[in-house]
């Protein structure tokens, strides 16, 4: 009998590469996943998953793909997706009649609140205001599946905790250009109050290969971070996570009851914005996460 064949398009942003990872466990067949050379460093290596990059996306003309999942608006690819040998399409596909990007009916809960909806941006905003379900959640619902909590699945063994005699504290200050108000300003005044503490911090740095950055992340307790990369890896690695959400939804992280939310009480004004506003992301306080710190370090949260 044959095996079903599977195309997967997500190749950014990094962490939502990782928190697309569940479904590989939900899904059987020949799976490919057409990612980026970076992300393709992340996803786990499984006899069933071929991991493509756009250099060698000329292999997918000669399959015939049961169904394709499209999970990037990127018009060039999915020009190219929508021309492949398929049964089934989900998600993004380019509409030729209209020359434009739009989205099947079992994506558009969620791309109904993307760049693409067809409800325009301000209705798409609210629509992602008003989303209380994970991004899990509704991914699965995308193909027929219900999300039970399945872990993500990545390319580096977690291994057990070991006891250390000093707690290792480590702070991820960074987040991507496109949202200027993920980065907390305070990071600097955070690692001095905790280190008066007792407690190493280490600010975590630019390396060679994600794989050495996720090394990094290991060698901590405890994970203070944004909603970037760094929070998927603190849960993968179960690690204890204090993650701030300064412009991003909290509601669409599911944490796997290992991080402390940190909202800011300015959200709705930052929800989503591209640009920067120092009084709002000034709405997280430096004493907020350093109270959540002490109650985590203490096991009393």
């Amino acid at each position: 009998m044959r095996m079903s064949n599977i195309l997967i398009y997500k190749t950014s942003a990094l962490g939502d590469v990782v928190r697309t990872t569940p479904i590989l466990r939900v899904i059987n067949g020949n799976i490919f996943w057409l990612t980026s050379k970076e992300a393709a460093e992340l996803l786990p290596r499984l006899e069933t998953l071929k991991i493509l990059t756009p250099n060698e996306i000329d292999t997918l003309k000669n399959i015939n793909f049961d169904i394709v999942l499209n999970l990037e608006e990127d018009v060039e690819l999915a020009k190219f997706l929508t021309k492949l040998r398929y049964k089934r399409l989900i998600g993004v596909y380019y509409d030729f009649e209209s020359n434009k990007l739009s989205y099947t009916d079992e994506s558009k809960e969620w791309y109904d609140m993307s760049l693409i909806s067809k409800y325009g941006k301000e209705k798409a905003d609210l629509l992602k205001w008003e989303n209380k379900k994970t991004y899990q959640e509704i991914l699965f619902s995308m193909i027929g599946k219900k999300f039970n909590g399945e872990e993500y699945l990545l390319n580096y063994e977690v291994l057990p905790i070991q006891k250390k005699d000093r707690k290792v504290i480590a702070i991820e200050k960074r987040a991507g250009k496109v949202w200027p108000m993920k980065v907390c300003p305070y990071y600097d005044e955070l690692k001095a109050k905790i280190e008066k503490e007792g407690y190493e911090v280490i600010f975590l740095r630019q390396r060679d290969t994600l794989i050495e950055y996720i090394r990094d992340i290991d060698e901590a307790d405890i994970l203070i971070c944004g909603d970037t990369l760094a929070i998927h890896l603190g849960i993968y690695l179960r690690k204890k996570v204090i993650a701030l959400f300064l412009c991003t939804s909290p509601w669409e992280i599911y944490d796997y009851g290992r991080v402390v939310k940190i909202v800011n009480p300015f959200l709705k004004e930052a929800f989503y914005r591209r640009d920067y506003d120092e009084k709002l992301v000034k709405g997280i306080t430096v004493d907020m996460v350093f109270e959540a710190f002490l109650k985590k370090v203490n096991g009393r949260s």
